[in-house]
């Protein structure tokens, strides 16, 4: 009898020494290398307080990390990887909405919760019940951005959208909101993904009367837009949402980010004491000043943590109801009030604004009546 009260020990102890395998999907290589390298340093650094704080459930947490390249056709093969062979616990999806779309499906159909940092669509959440969000909801961002067009106190409004997932989930959302406010749309044109000439556009933009511009895409493009915007003496607002969120878009743009509003929800004067750590330590971490993208990661594994703690256990099902128990929680990313059905947080918001050269806080929202999806 002690020779098997030892053994049935031993083995308790070899499970607790195994640690808990967390998938990551990333974009560590390729043209979105720089926002995948960002949300896993963040991962990394919520990996490392939850382990110096005992792990999560007694055990720490070993990351398993897969470069999707921000490519569905890959996103899909690891996700099936780490599911089937890595056996993680759950999965922190760190890509763009594609690859995003592409791997929650696995994940939902074998009862994994899968978390998605800072991907936008909905379709990525909507209809998988163990699939949920950690940002904000592409058409929610987008209705914050017209809200912001409306404070400002203009009109008339251009459209510029990235013709992908991001920027269709934007744009219909901000147009929705624009009617129902009174704005009127006097231009709306597409562009491509790593378009560098926005001069044809940004011409006919400024013969349409447009008195400010909401133009989604990310860091790279971004900064051509604006720069090239200015450049041509169109000085009206331009309003950005996260894809702009990076000290990447203010190094390229240069001067012309000046002024430059973006809606996200990385708030970097809040208060929240979490907030302000995670900045310090990012930028300790990597040389660089943090962007929504890191945090956004950070934040998806602690809140995955928080829900596994709730469940007391990492049982799919069970997390999955832990994290839809979760109400009126502070992250590195805003408040979030609570998660729907589909998994979507109703979540604070904030508006940015580029200040000498930093992002700064313009106003935060919270009306739940704008930022429900």
């Amino acid at each position: 009898m002690r020779r098997v009260g030892f053994v049935l020990f031993w083995l308790l102890g070899a499970a607790l020494a195994q640690g808990i395998k967390v998938g990551v999907l990333a974009p560590l290589s390729g043209p979105a290398s720089a926002d995948g390298k960002s949300v896993l340093s963040g991962i990394q650094i919520a990996a490392d307080e939850i382990n110096a704080s005992g792990g999560l459930l007694g055990r720490k947490i070993e990351l398993v990390v897969y470069d999707d390249q921000a490519d569905p056709r890959l996103a899909v093969n690891f996700a099936r990887r780490l599911i089937e062979l890595d056996k993680v616990a759950f999965i922190i999806g760190g890509s763009y909405s594609g690859a995003s779309l592409a791997a929650s499906p696995v994940a939902n159909e074998a009862r994994v919760p899968f978390i998605a940092a800072y991907a936008v669509h909905p379709d990525i959440t909507h209809g998988k019940p163990y699939a949920f969000r950690m940002g904000l909801l592409g058409p929610v961002q987008g209705r914050v951005g017209a809200f912001l067009v409306h404070r400002l106190g203009i009109k008339r409004v251009a459209i510029l959208s990235i013709q992908n997932d991001f920027g269709r989930s934007l744009e219909q959302g901000f147009k929705d909101q624009a009617a129902k406010l009174g704005l009127e749309v006097v231009f709306s044109e597409v562009y491509p993904p790593g378009n560098q000439n926005f001069s044809p556009l940004l011409a006919r933009l400024r013969a349409s009367g447009a008195q400010a511009l909401y133009a989604s895409g990310y860091y790279a493009e971004a900064a051509n837009l604006v720069r090239q915007a200015r450049s041509l003496g169109l000085n009206i607002p331009i309003i950005g949402q996260e894809g702009y969120d990076s000290p990447k878009f203010i190094e390229l743009a240069g001067p012309a980010a000046e002024g430059v509003y973006i809606t996200t929800t990385l708030d970097r004067d809040s208060q929240n004491p979490e907030v302000q750590s995670f900045l310090r330590k990012y930028q300790e971490r990597t040389g660089i000043p943090a962007d929504m993208v890191g945090a956004s990661g950070y934040a998806a594994l602690k809140v995955m943590a928080q829900a596994a703690r709730r469940a007391g256990g990492l049982d799919g099902p069970a997390v999955r109801r832990g994290l839809l128990g979760l109400i009126n929680l502070e992250t590195a990313v805003g408040k979030i009030f609570f998660f729907t059905s589909q998994g979507d947080p109703v979540k604070s918001a904030t508006v940015q604004v580029v200040k000498n050269g930093q992002f700064r806080r313009f106003l935060n929202v919270t009306d739940l009546a704008l930022l429900k999806p």
